[in-house]
């Protein structure tokens, strides 16, 4: 009875998890907190662009919560070994080079945030070097992800906190905003996305013509960030009419671990290495405007990020990615 005894309070004792590990839930445990893994796949800075970086506690939480960037990553991903970093500033502090190794850090107190302002990406510490000839295009150039993780005292305060907030800005000679877009921070990538709702000028005639500093037709750009550290990413894009008949596709170039890329779906000029689809592209149906309406679904070698905006007069509107 009493070997009976002692293996059940055994087995109890094992069952019961360790001293002093917080209760997560279905967050990771890192350390005495629960954990939470974000990822923000677009963001600019340089060349006339800037990314502010938002984070906040609510005031409901219950212990102070942790904003941490665990990785920023060029373009390139692994594929670019070279230096890399932003430079940056919290508020109205000077700024300073941030890095993999001097990363962006917070701690908030309940109902306390704070902001960054990402102002340049940088290849050596001065942030003075040119980009190596690897960087091409104005996306490849100026463009970041980032891996944050946000650390709180248990699962309820984490599922609590608002996700961070990217906000890339386009910026004329005077520093004056000229388009700008936000970005929630993604918690889980995804192998298929798509927007119920795409717009783009059917012809090249009709697309990228300015009226004044308007576009006369929608047009759209996209993003697409591997997350993976150790796989590279491919994936094949498919335009669709509202019958489900695929218009047009392409395959997306591959992308290495940890990087990204930016496209413009369809190219502005013959040549246009920014444009997924050839400036010859034609879409057809199209509306009585000369624009087509339809939408468009991807599908990824493994879970990605994938992000859109369309350009639409002097608008530029987050388009909704559904699963």
């Amino acid at each position: 009875m009493k070997s009976r005894a002692l293996v059940a309070s055994l087995l109890f004792a094992a069952a019961l998890p360790a001293f002093g590990a917080p209760n997560c839930g279905t967050y990771a445990v890192v350390g005495s907190q629960c954990a939470r893994t974000v990822y923000l796949g677009w963001g600019i800075a340089g060349q006339s662009t800037q990314s502010w970086l938002n984070v906040y506690a609510p005031p409901s939480v219950s212990a102070p919560i942790t904003f941490q960037m665990t990785a920023l990553n060029s373009s390139l991903g692994t594929s670019y070994t070279g230096f890399f970093g932003v430079k940056s500033n919290r508020q109205s502090t000077t700024d300073v080079l941030t890095t993999a190794a001097s990363p962006i850090s917070f701690t908030a107190q309940p109902g306390q945030g704070t902001y960054w302002v990402i102002s340049n990406t940088c290849f050596n510490s001065a942030c003075t070097a040119t980009p190596p000839a690897a960087f091409t295009g104005s996306f490849s150039t100026i463009m970041f992800s980032m891996q944050m993780q946000i650390l709180g005292a248990n699962a309820t305060d984490l599922a609590l906190v608002q996700l961070p907030l990217l906000t890339p800005k386009f910026l004329d000679s005077n520093g004056n905003v000229t388009l700008v877009e936000q970005e929630v921070a993604v918690e889980f990538p995804v192998s298929t996305a798509g927007i119920n709702s795409l717009n783009e000028a059917g012809t090249p005639a009709l697309r990228y013509v300015l009226s004044g500093a308007s576009y006369v037709d929608a047009f759209l750009a996209f993003s697409v960030t591997n997350p993976s550290a150790t796989q590279s990413l491919t994936g094949t894009l498919y335009l669709l009419d509202f019958n489900n008949n695929v218009v047009a596709s392409s395959p997306i170039p591959s992308i290495p671990p940890l990087g990204a890329s930016g496209y413009l779906l369809v190219g502005r000029s013959p040549g246009d290495m920014l444009g997924l689809f050839p400036y010859s592209t034609v879409l057809s149906p199209t509306g009585p405007e000369g624009v087509f309406h339809g939408t468009l679904r991807v599908n990824f070698s493994s879970p990605a990020i994938f992000l859109a905006q369309e350009f639409d007069g002097i608008s530029m509107l987050n388009d909704i990615i559904e699963p």
